[in-house]
């Protein structure tokens, strides 16, 4: 049998989403800088995608690890990086991944709200780290900004801060870090994806955010109650 139509559309949504967020150069390494710090050499990328933090974090010679279980997605990760041996692609969640040595860290952005048993998969993150090992994790705050994009990639929540760190605190992690960051972006989540409805981030918008972000990146010092997502470098003890 072939995919049903709505299976087809979701993901032809999830690729135009990635593709967008992929343009935006300035924010991507906005978000990489908050992590590159705490990388080490081994790297597992969860949830891959289409590779744009697997090749910030592998720039610098680090051995990568991108895991993305869609086979399609998995197929052009395999395209990307075919000319980078410190690159290796799996197809896989990362609960089943088999490896032979552990990762200093996990990089997990924009993934984890979209996998239904979130604390079996916090675990299996913390099961790969070596011992002081970083998840260098990003999600999406607050249940009020869920709308019409959290819901046509199939978002299973939003979070808050302090819930997720008490998750993270039970799967057996000390936290590092944890607050909202983007308190900019939040407010346009709000009205594009709330108030409009609209099921796809407008191109223009985010193309203008992502010029604006050197100024913005200094709001990234000021501790805030509220952002577009939630940051959190968590440690495996």
């Amino acid at each position: 049998m072939g995919e049903q139509p709505g299976e087809v559309a979701l993901a032809s949504y999830q690729l135009e989403i990635l593709r967008r967020m992929d343009r935006a150069g300035n924010y991507n390494r906005w978000l990489f800088t908050r992590a590159e710090s705490h990388l080490g050499r081994r790297v597992l990328d969860v949830g891959a995608g289409i590779g744009t933090f697997t090749d910030l974090a592998a720039a610098d010679g680090r051995e990568v690890v991108a895991a993305e279980p869609d086979a399609p997605f998995a197929a052009r990760l395999r395209e990307r990086f075919a000319n980078r041996p410190n690159v290796e692609v799996r197809e896989a969640e990362a609960a089943t991944l088999d490896v032979e040595q552990a990762f200093d860290s996990v990089i997990c952005f924009n993934v984890l709200e979209h996998i239904a048993d979130d604390e079996g998969a916090l675990r299996s993150f913390r099961e790969v780290l070596v011992p002081g090992g970083k998840l260098l994790l990003l999600v999406p705050a607050h249940p009020s900004l869920f709308g019409a994009v959290d819901e046509v990639v199939e978002h299973q929540r939003r979070y808050r801060r302090q819930e997720l760190s008490a998750l993270l605190v039970s799967c057996g992690f000390a936290i590092d870090d944890a607050r909202y960051v983007n308190p900019v972006a939040a407010l346009g989540w709000f009205v594009s994806s709330r108030i409009l409805r609209r099921r796809l981030l407008p191109e223009r918008s985010l193309l203008l955010y992502d010029r604006l972000v050197p100024l913005l990146r200094s709001l990234d010092r000021i501790p805030l109650p509220f952002g577009l997502s939630v940051w959190v470098v968590a440690r495996r003890p």
